[in-house]
């Protein structure tokens, strides 16, 4: 994805910004050697998480977690070219996941509402909460038409029931992107829908599933969990597109067509001014 956002105050020049980001992730991106490093796999301590989350917090309130997005979502309000060297000097230092991406903060910029954008995006990309995304279920793997989930109206509320997995990184969620049928009787095609569902939420269960890979792959049980249908996450019935666009992203690939990111730029413009 190469939204972006060009429109930047100043900054040092191109050498000086990346000692200046050397530096500052020096003081801030060492491990303490008290602190154990695990394997490729292996479960993290709970230090490591903690450091993490710590870790995750200062980043995000320089705005290097998405250093090139708007600043009034999150991001660092910087140029490509100033992204690119933060991001090149974070790939330097051996960190633990901070399960933090452009795959979970995507979805909230290109279908968010102002209102989603300006807490829960600003919220991601400020470090402040871990997102996973509870697409696939237990029966159907990745067959995501074949999806059982269901997000069913119940007043200003959508009643949710599912079994799903995912497999993420051993920080636990605060808050989960759920693929549902909102629509059970529509086609495939349109049936579904993305609900941002809080993760402590009455009625959400979460277990691991294998014990070889302890802290990676869990299952999530929905059993009557609420979520208010200001939670969706853009139309009804875009719930394969969102989640395709996620996938997309997470394969590397360019998830986002040039006419919807100039949608999408052209929207941001006019809220900073409407006239």
């Amino acid at each position: 994805m190469s939204i972006s956002n060009e429109n930047v105050d100043h900054v040092e020049p191109i050498s000086e910004f990346r000692t200046a980001v050397s530096r500052w992730l020096d003081a801030n991106a060492t491990i303490p050697e008290k602190i154990d490093v695990p394997g490729r796999g292996r479960p993290m301590s709970q230090a490591l998480k903690d450091w993490a989350v710590e870790f995750r917090l200062k980043l995000g309130a320089k705005g290097w977690i998405a250093p090139n997005w708007p600043r009034e979502y999150g991001g660092g309000g910087l140029s490509n070219n100033h992204a690119a060297i933060i991001n090149q000097e974070l790939s330097k230092r051996r960190l633990p996941p901070l399960q933090v991406s452009i795959m979970h903060a995507s979805p909230f910029r290109v279908y968010g509402t102002e209102d989603q954008k300006k807490t829960f995006l600003r919220s991601i990309l400020r470090g402040e909460i871990t997102v996973a995304n509870t697409f696939t279920e237990v029966a159907h793997g990745s067959d995501l038409q074949s999806t059982e989930a269901t997000a069913i109206k119940d007043g200003d509320e959508y009643v949710i029931n599912a079994k799903k997995a995912y497999i993420t990184s051993p920080l636990r969620p605060d808050l989960f992107l759920c693929l549902a049928a909102t629509n059970p009787e529509a086609p495939p095609e349109y049936r579904y829908s993305v609900i941002i569902v809080d993760a402590h939420t009455p009625g959400i269960e979460i277990k691991a599933q294998s014990l070889l890979t302890p802290g990676r792959e869990h299952t999530v049980f929905y059993t009557n969990a609420h979520a208010p249908r200001t939670q969706i996450l853009g139309e009804e019935g875009q719930g394969l597109e969102i989640a395709g666009m996620m996938v997309e992203i997470e394969r590397g690939g360019i998830s986002v067509p040039l006419q919807k990111q100039l949608e999408i730029e052209e929207s941001e413009a006019n809220e900073k001014d409407p006239h």
